[in-house]
């Protein structure tokens, strides 16, 4: 259902996301945890398209979501909440 192929992003120097690449099936419940400024806010904003990727692909149900606006994310059944 979701899946993310070797997302990487990257502000300057600072690597927030490296590499990251994981699938979640269909109705399997899933968590991200980490410390403070592991890169778990700035996956969120990659995968719901607020943040573009600087490498990588993202997957919704087998269709290719990494240059989709969030709104576009959204009408497809996959967003956030803040």
């Amino acid at each position: 259902m979701l899946e993310v192929k070797n997302l990487k992003k990257h502000y300057g120097g600072i690597k927030a996301v490296d590499g990251c690449s994981f699938k979640i099936k269909a109705n399997q419940i899933t968590g991200l945890i980490g410390p403070n400024g592991a890169g778990k806010s700035t996956l969120y904003n990659l995968i719901s398209g607020f943040e573009k990727e600087d490498q990588g692909s993202i997957y919704f149900q087998g269709e290719d979501i990494s240059n989709y606006s969030p709104e576009k994310i959204a009408n497809l059944g996959l967003s956030r909440v803040f």
